[in-house]
């Protein structure tokens, strides 16, 4: 039998023992008429009124209270990887950039393919173009394929890697999680609805695995992207592309914004759907009762409730990402109008009117062409990681309150053998010394205020006392459901 530390189990009795002072303390009264009988009416000290259903019911929030957004660092996410999975994300991470670098690297190919057009003699007709365009073209095409066969890997090695290791921690995750569970001591129930743990296993794992698996690959690629094609803009032509890149702060400041909205959004949709999900299994796993009383009505109406703060999540969630998504066009479309407007004023600038540019700084068709779709494909690529942040976001929200159960300890573990007092022998004497306990759901209020009684091995004894006076609560702390 395993000791608490107010639980003394010794070789002729059992004791509970309490080293509290206890005020105004009660005594136990025994009659002597039914002690005759074999049975003693013990009277206690009553809780206020309260039964012990009611003391050791799960405190439920209030609608009205504020749950605050909680969320654990994106690297948390990856708490439980091991080296195996820390290779395949290190390998899915190169994979990632590399293949994020792919685009800008066309917009480059391209532009010089546009260079060799425009710097050759073809529209002079004295039929020598084809040999000034072939080489350039010849080099391009090669350099094309080159570059698709380098996407491919990179693309394979992203996709493959980040999709092994996000279901390995996710198995994990859940694994632990479950396992965390079932250990907890009955107190943490107390204070923990089971019903809504069950939903969350399915839905809150899910979400973590979401994140940091093809998401958090596909936020590495776009990212590589972005910076990419600021870097090939910026060598190309560093004066069109500062000028272009004015309108970008705008993307990131709605980013930052979003975000927030998003991991609120997140976490009160997760909480919803738990709560429902305990409605419909209470219902379910009771339907012969409910079918009894009448109730079906009111179960499907009380499920409605509880998904309303579902359904306002979704919205809250999607006018975020569609405001976001929004102002992505709404930049695109500028940029379009400013590029080409700016490009065509640079080129007659170092073209028109006499002037004759020379050097590798001269804008002509193929260097405006490769600054504006390299800045495009940049901005765009910030557009496009804004749903994979998005999960990732989620998946932080989501992890929070998982991560939270795993890392805490249990306080009666019942998986370890080697704690408390081996007995060689036992024969039955329970002393109750002076105890003291509350449930967890309603600390302030104490079911036991200095219980103390003696039962001797081979006695009978009958607990009697009105609702409330720690009847079951004696037999709980018996069986070590909780701690004095």
């Amino acid at each position: 039998m395993v000791a608490s530390p107010h639980l003394e189990v010794k070789e002729e009795d059992v004791s509970i023992d309490s080293t509290t002072v206890v005020k105004n303390r009660a005594p136990t009264v025994i009659d002597p008429a039914e002690q005759q009988h074999g049975y003693v009416a013990v009277k206690t000290p009553r809780s206020q009124g309260r039964s012990d259903a009611e003391d050791s019911k799960i405190n439920e929030t209030s609608d009205e209270d504020k749950v605050e957004t909680k969320q654990v660092p994106v690297t948390e996410l990856f708490a439980f990887a091991d080296s195996t999975d820390k290779l395949l994300m290190a390998v899915g991470t190169i994979g990632a950039l590399g293949a994020g670098m792919m685009r800008p690297l066309m917009v480059v190919l391209f532009g010089n393919v546009i260079t060799s057009f425009g710097s050759s003699s073809l529209s002079s007709g004295d039929g020598s173009s084809s040999d000034d365009v072939s080489p350039g073209i010849n080099r391009a095409a090669r350099n094309f394929t080159i570059v698709g066969v380098v996407a491919f890997i990179t693309g394979l090695l992203q996709v493959y890697c980040w999709s092994v290791t996000a279901s390995r921690q996710s198995k994990r995750i859940r694994s632990l999680y479950v396992n965390a569970i079932i250990t907890k001591e009955i107190g943490w129930f107390d204070v923990n609805d089971p019903m809504q743990l069950s939903s969350r296993v399915a839905d809150a794992t899910v979400a973590i695995q979401d994140g940091m698996g093809a998401k958090m690959s596909d936020l590495l690629h776009f990212s590589s992207t972005v910076l990419t094609g600021i870097i090939v803009a910026l060598v190309k032509g560093w004066e069109l592309t500062l000028i272009l890149m004015a309108v970008i702060p705008f993307i990131a400041a709605s980013g930052l914004l979003a975000r927030k909205v998003i991991g609120s959004a997140t976490n009160d949709g997760i909480l919803s759907y738990a709560k429902a999900g305990a409605i419909a299994q209470e219902s379910l796993s009771n339907i012969r009762t409910v079918h009894m009383f009448n109730a079906v009505g009111h179960f499907v109406e009380k499920y409605g409730v509880a998904l309303e703060g579902a359904t306002g999540a979704g919205i809250k969630k999607a006018f975020a990402v569609g405001w976001g998504t929004g102002l992505m066009n709404l930049v695109q479309f500028l940029m379009y109008a400013l590029g080409f407007f700016l490009g065509a004023v640079f080129v007659a600038r170092d073209n028109l009117d006499g002037n004759t540019c020379t050097g590798s700084s001269c804008y002509d068709g193929g260097r405006v062409l490769t600054v504006f779709f390299a800045v495009m494909q940049g901005a765009m690529a910030i557009g496009q990681a804004g749903p994979n942040l998005q999960a990732v976001y989620s998946a932080s929200a989501a992890a929070f309150d998982v991560f939270e159960v795993i890392k805490r300890p249990s306080l009666i573990e019942p998986t370890n053998d080697d704690q408390g007092k081996q007995l060689p022998q036992i024969t039955g004497s329970i002393d109750i010394d002076n105890v003291r306990f509350a449930y967890p759901s309603r600390p302030d209020v104490d079911v036991c205020q200095g219980y103390s009684l003696q039962i001797k091995a081979g006695e009978t004894v009958a607990l009697v006392g009105p609702s409330g006076s720690g009847k079951s609560t004696i037999i709980s702390l018996l069986e070590r459901f909780y701690d004095p």
